[in-house]
């Protein structure tokens, strides 16, 4: 059995104010071209389609474009997807009867992630089956707790034994609310239907989910939950022969069996490679290597047993992210000198300014290099704008209390270096004029 794992495609995402439309059509092509070779027999997509719960008509008409391609190039490929955090399940869920009868499987319900998709697996027999089992994000109140108890405040487990029969409980179980209790009620009925689709003569047995796995590295563009009692330990689901997670946007082994996929493309500057320009020019990290995972199960060692290859596809997207670093001159006044910088101009960049005074308007002065320019911070500069506004309230304690007009003449010179006179004694007039109107009683200018 060979299928392509990949999650949180975040279809209409909109970064630093630019739509990404065009470089997520990219994306998605690529993926086509990629599940056109006629090993792969599935597509498994782990949740957060799209980037909110009301996507635009934008991301739905990518989706579709999508569907559409993947299924005329590949008309027998399953395609199995589940909703993410970031999904309205009930939207995304819209005519699934339908996309079930061309081999699209929407599991958007989580009732539903307990009767597994069987596709049959080549090489095994008449009949051999993997059985995927697709978990929705379980949002509070999704589940309740039928085979762990009233959900009383207990520790996680961590793995399951499983009960001897449906336990017979006196009151209906109240929902569960927790991301950890919800996942241990479905660890718990996942693993009693994965044994009986074992017992039935499935050879492998896939589970898809979109949780938080405790240990998860994390990066600056996934909604992450709050509380250690919302990672889940991924030992629930240690059964699996693989576990195929989404949540997560860097591509990780979230432990034995399981995998993040990653986002298909960088959705935060965190994620960006990097480079400083200057005394100590370097390149740093080269970003967290976006992918899809191609997954391959086969006979393993023993009976029972599989074994997995996981081999990361890179993505190649439109353009690249970077965080580039250096002083204002040498992005403005040396842009076109430097070979590095020319290469990067058709990337989206962010530019750390380490220049110790503030630049006024910098991102729409470095737009004119840098066309892809969405972010420019200056944290060196306004640190020590505070440095010296705290050194200014300590010189003044015990003293005389400084002027508004003195103020603005210190701001004048963080800004610009120095201080106009002429805008100076403008703003004392000013400032004179509105005292005056308030102690009379009016209105201030």
């Amino acid at each position: 059995m060979k299928f392509l794992h990949t999650a949180d495609l975040h279809l209409g995402k909109v970064f630093h104010d630019h739509s990404l439309e065009e470089d997520q059509r990219r994306m998605l092509d690529e993926l086509v071209d990629i599940m056109a070779a006629p090993s792969y027999q599935a597509l498994l997509i782990a949740g957060d389609v799209y980037d909110r719960s009301i996507p635009p008509p934008e991301a739905v008409s990518l989706l579709s474009a999508f569907l559409g391609k993947l299924k005329a190039r590949r008309p027998e490929l399953a395609v199995l997807i589940l909703p993410g955090n970031h999904d309205s399940a009930s939207r995304l869920g819209f005519g699934r009867e339908l996309f079930r009868e061309l081999g699209i499987y929407f599991v958007t319900r989580p009732e539903d992630a307990f009767e597994p998709v069987l596709l049959p697996v080549t090489g095994d027999g008449a009949g051999a089956a993997c059985a995927f089992f697709l978990l929705p994000f379980l949002s509070a109140g999704s589940l309740r707790g039928e085979y762990t108890g009233l959900g009383a405040a207990e520790p996680l487990a961590g793995s399951f034994s499983l009960p001897t029969g449906t336990p017979s409980l006196p009151v209906e179980p109240p929902p569960l609310h927790a991301q950890g209790r919800l996942a241990e009620e479905a660890a718990a009925r996942l693993e009693l239907a994965r044994q009986r689709v074992l017992a039935k003569g499935a050879v492998y047995t896939v589970l898809g989910a979109h949780l938080f796995a405790a240990g998860g590295l994390e990066s600056e563009s996934e909604r992450v939950f709050l509380g250690q009692t919302e990672r889940v330990p991924i030992s629930l689901f240690q059964g699996f022969d693989y576990v195929g997670l989404g949540h997560l946007h860097r591509f990780q082994q979230a432990g034995g069996n399981a995998w993040y996929s990653g986002s298909p493309l960088a959705y935060s500057f965190g994620e960006a490679e990097a480079y400083s320009f200057g005394e100590a020019s370097s390149a740093g990290a080269a970003g967290s290597g976006k992918a899809f995972l191609s997954v391959e199960l086969g006979p393993g060692a023993g009976p029972g047993e599989a074994a997995v290859r996981v081999e990361p596809i890179p993505v190649r997207p439109l353009r690249r992210l970077w965080r580039l670093q250096g002083s204002f001159d040498h992005f403005f006044n040396q842009a076109e000198a430097d070979p590095a910088l020319q290469e990067l101009r058709e990337d989206y960049l962010e530019i750390v300014l380490t220049d110790g005074g503030l630049v006024e308007n910098p991102l729409a002065l470095l737009r004119s290099r840098f066309p892809w320019l969405l972010s420019v911070r200056q944290e060196r500069a306004f640190a020590a704008m505070q440095a010296h506004g705290a050194l200014r309230q300590d010189g003044a304690a015990g003293g005389e209390r400084r002027s508004l007009a003195e103020d603005f003449e210190d701001f004048l010179a963080e800004i610009y270096g120095r201080v106009d006179a002429d805008e100076a004694r403008l703003f004392r007039e000013l400032a004179a004029l509105a005292e005056a109107g308030a102690g009379e009683g009016g209105e201030a200018v």
